[in-house]
This record gives structure tokens, C-alpha cells and sequence, in this order.
């Protein structure tokens, strides 16, 4: 079943066959690009005002044809030049507007083409990494679902690569989508117990009536707790617009699930929302974490982060521990939970199942 038809489809480059349509944005770059054509022997149309060209184009090919004509553009120029990519024998039309992209965005999804086909083809992989209650290292009181992409040959991508190509071919909504599916059909399959964080990019979502049902339905085919789900918003200090991640969270709340923030302490702004989005659990910066025994100015903040959080309900967990001194700082100041290499790494199995692996290979 479809539920946002912008998020469940992967949309091709290009066809096959069609026309490019190119709107420069001066004549200085009108004249680059059919300087570039000409070199190659490419012919392009263009209106008697050189305002709209127009380069007929047969896959394959295109890549070649979009770095020619690219060329010699700026990075500025690139971005400003506006195109459209039509069927063959056929015009711009007013429904087409919202369809029209720049040279850089096509440059970019041309690059970033394996990531639509990673996403027709679900090789999406999951690691988890435990978190701990700070008075019990040795239970996970939850682990955080961390995605992993698989490349034809069978390497790991990491987050970074997969997020950043979706970010510069558009695809953001449907690689976060699908992550968040195969992360929670991932763990099942994997028998983590406990809570489960889901992360999630909320400029990702337009609508979360739409945009989130079809995570909701994949919980439901899991057969897992809802309260046991905490959605956990990645890139917290970035929000632009506190209202729509309200609507989001709520939706969530509504549902059943919990939400978590990341990222807090790493910016004035992300204080200010909490009386606006009230989540059920933060996470402190793991700048703030990183040698926090050390830094007068990191203790203060960390310690009053974790009183504040105390007044207003919130749990905390401290992410990014990797040395015992910073863990021994955190429970001195009696934080919720804990998480980092220093407890336990991602790993495709749940810390119990790698436990028990490592206890039987001891022996």
C-alpha cells in the first residue's frame, strides 16, 4: 500500500530517451554551455532570446553529455542554471514547474544513481549499539538502530555516504523512510530486546499522518510494543522550524511511541525547544562528553543538563563515553544511561547475542 506517494516511490534519473531543458541564468553562462556543445559536436536548440536551450539526449550518454556542458561552470553557475529533463517531442507545461531542478541537483543524482538502486533493491543493513542504565553495564536498558548500506560487492556504506548522496540527488525522504523500515524489521530479526531508538531526519517528513504510517504499519507487522519504540531525531541543532517537528513528535506520542533528541548542549537553540517539544529523553552532545572530567566548562554544562532534565521529567542518556573517567564523571552526577565504545561497539547482533558469542569462544 502507498501512503506518500513522494516517499514509497524511487523515481529514475532519467528515461531513457528525452530532451534537456536549460534556463542559464546570464548570457555570459548561455555562452559556456554552447561553447562546450559545440566542442563535442552537440547540437542545441535555443530560443531566438537564447533564454531556454534545448539538447535532444539518448541513455547511455547522458553523464557525458551533462560533465560537457558543465564543464566550465562555476559552482554558483552550475546551481543557477535551471533544467527540466521532458519526454521526447514534448514542451514545458505549467504542472511542470515543480519538476524543475538545477544542473548541479542533475549532476548530482546522476552521481549518486546507486543509491536508488540500493533503495529498489532494500540492501539496507542494521548495527545496534547498547545503552546502558548507568547503575547496570551489563543489561542494556535499549540499543540505538544505526544504519548500514551494502554495495554490489558486498561492502559496508556507511550513514554518512548514504545521507549525504540522498541529500544531493533528492532522495532524502526515501532513504530515511526506508531506514527507518529496515531498522525495525532489522532488530526483530535480530531478537533485540528492550528499547528500540529509531533514528529519523524530521525534513524528511512532510505530512506525519502520511509520511510515518508506513512505519507504524511495519512496527505492527513486527509485533512490537510500541512504548518499547523511541524515535530519536538525528541532527537536532539543524531544525528549522520548531512547529512542524512538533507536529511530528506529537504524532508519534499519539501513536504510542516515545521520542528522543539528540545533539542537546550543542547549541543555544536546541534548549529552547524543550518547552516546545517536551520529549521523553534527550541525549547530550558527545562534545560535551568527550574528556568532560577534564573541562571545568564541559562539567558545568553536563551537570546542568542533567539537573535541568531531572526538574522537567526528562531522561538522559550521555552518548560518545570511550574513556572510564568519563563515565565515572556521569554517574558521580547520576545520568539515566550511558552509551559508547567504551561499552559496547555497533554490531550486527544485539550486546547479549555478542556477549554470549565472545563467552563461548573463550571457552
Amino acid at each position: 500500500m502507498t501512503y506518500c506517494p513522494k516517499c514509497d516511490s524511487i523515481p529514475e534519473t532519467t528515461p531513457k530517451e528525452g530532451q534537456l531543458f536549460l534556463w542559464p541564468p546570464v548570457a555570459h553562462v548561455t555562452g559556456k554551455i554552447l561553447a562546450a556543445a559545440k566542442l563535442i559536436n552537440l547540437p542545441v536548440s535555443k530560443t531566438e532570446s537564447a533564454v531556454t536551450l534545448t539538447i535532444n539526449y539518448s541513455r547511455p550518454g547522458f553523464r557525458d553529455l551533462i560533465d560537457a556542458v558543465s564543464k566550465d561552470l562555476l559552482p554558483e553557475e552550475l546551481s543557477e542554471t535551471k533544467a527540466l529533463i521532458m519526454a521526447p517531442n514534448t514542451s514545458p507545461e505549467i504542472d511542470d514547474i515543480g519538476r524543475i531542478t538545477s544542473l548541479s541537483a542533475i549532476r548530482a543524482a546522476l552521481g549518486a544513481e546507486w543509491l536508488g538502486d540500493l533503495l529498489r533493491e532494500n540492501r539496507l543493513n542494521s548495527a545496534f549499539q547498547p545503552i546502558f542504565p548507568i547503575n547496570d553495564l551489563t543489561t542494556p536498558y535499549g540499543h540505538e538502530c544505526l544504519l548500514r548500506g551494502v554495495a554490489t560487492d558486498g561492502s559496508e556504506i556507511s550513514p554518512g555516504v548514504l545521507f549525504g548522496a540522498a541529500h544531493s540527488a533528492t532522495l532524502l525522504f526515501q532513504l530515511d523512510r526506508a531506514a527507518r523500515a529496515a531498522n525495525v524489521r532489522n532488530a526483530h530479526q535480530a531478537k533485540v530486546d528492550g528499547n528500540l531508538f529509531i533514528n529519523f531526519t524530521p525534513s524528511s517528513i512532510y505530512d506525519p499522518d502520511f509520511c510515518l504510517r508506513s512505519t507504524i504499519d511495519v512496527v505492527e507487522e513486527c509485533g512490537l510494543d510500541r512504548n518499547n519504540v523511541i524515535f530519536e531525531v538525528i541532527e537536532t541543532e539543524k531544525i528549522r522550524s520548531t512547529a512542524h517537528l512538533g507536529t511530528i513528535l506529537r504524532s508519534y506520542r499519539d501513536s504510542g511511541f516515545r521520542v528522543a533528541l539528540d545533539d542537546i548542549g550543542s547549541g543555544y537553540s536546541t534548549l529552547n525547544m524543550l518547552p516546545d517539544l517536551r520529549p521523553d529523553i534527550i541525549k547530550i552532545d558527545r562534545e560535551l562528553i568527550d574528556h568532560v572530567d577534564h573541562d571545568s566548562y564541559k562539567q558545568a554544562i553536563v551537570s546542568k543538563l542533567i539537573d535541568l532534565a531531572k526538574q522537567l521529567g526528562i531522561e538522559v542518556v550521555a552518548e560518545g563515553i570511550e574513556r572510564q573517567e568519563e563515565l565515572e564523571f556521569l554517574a558521580e552526577h547520576e545520568v539515566d544511561y550511558v552509551q559508547g565504545f567504551l561499552l559496547g561497539r555497533p554490531s550486527p547482533k544485539p550486546f547479549k547475542s555478542v556477549m554470549a558469542e565472545q563467552g563461548l569462544n573463550q571457552t
